[in-house]
C-alpha cells in the first residue's frame, strides 16, 4: 500500500478495522440482541469487583437496591406525566412495572449478605461525614454551633 500521508494510513487503517468490526459485530448480534443477555461495560464491573473485594457481597445488595429504586422513582416519574396527560393505557403499563419494581426492591432487601453490611455502613458513614464536614466549611457554617454542640 501507498499512502501519501499520515492522515491517509489512519483513514486506511480505520477502514480495515472497520470491516474487522463488523464481521465481529455479525457475529455478536444474535448473542447480544438476546432479552436474556446481561451486560454491563468493563470499567462497571471492575467498580464493583474492586468494592466486592473490600465490603464483600453487601456491595452487590446495595448496588442492586440502589439502582432499583433509581428505576422505580424514574416509572413514578412516568406515572406522573400519563396520569397528566390522561394517558390511561401507557399509566397501567407503568403501574404494572412499577409494582414489579417494588417487589423485587422488597426481595433484595430480604436477602442477606454473607458478609454482613457493618463495613458498608462504616464507609458510607465516613463518605457522608466528610462531605458534610466539608460542604459547611465550605459555607463558613460554624459546624459545633449548627449541631447545637457550641454553648
Amino acid at each position: 500500500m501507498d499512502f501519501s500521508s499520515v492522515g491517509d494510513f489512519l483513514k486506511k487503517a480505520v477502514s480495515s478495522k472497520q470491516e474487522e468490526r463488523k464481521l465481529i459485530e455479525d457475529e455478536v448480534d444474535p448473542i447480544l440482541d438476546d432479552p436474556s443477555t446481561i451486560g454491563i461495560p468493563q470499567e462497571m464491573l471492575d467498580m464493583l469487583d474492586r468494592l466486592e473485594e473490600k465490603y464483600g457481597d453487601e456491595t452487590f445488595k446495595q448496588v442492586g437496591l440502589f439502582c432499583l429504586g433509581h428505576w422505580a422513582e424514574i416509572h413514578q416519574e412516568a406515572l406522573s406525566q400519563h396520569i397528566q396527560f390522561e394517558n390511561i393505557h401507557e399509566a397501567m403499563v407503568t403501574v404494572s412495572d412499577f409494582t414489579t419494581l417494588a417487589h423485587s426492591i422488597q426481595e433484595v432487601k430480604g436477602i442477606g449478605s454473607f458478609g454482613g453490611d457493618e463495613s458498608w455502613r462504616k464507609m458510607l458513614k465516613e463518605i457522608v461525614s466528610q462531605s458534610v464536614l466539608e460542604e459547611m466549611e465550605e459555607q463558613g457554617i460554624n459546624i459545633k454551633a449548627a449541631l447545637g454542640e457550641d454553648q
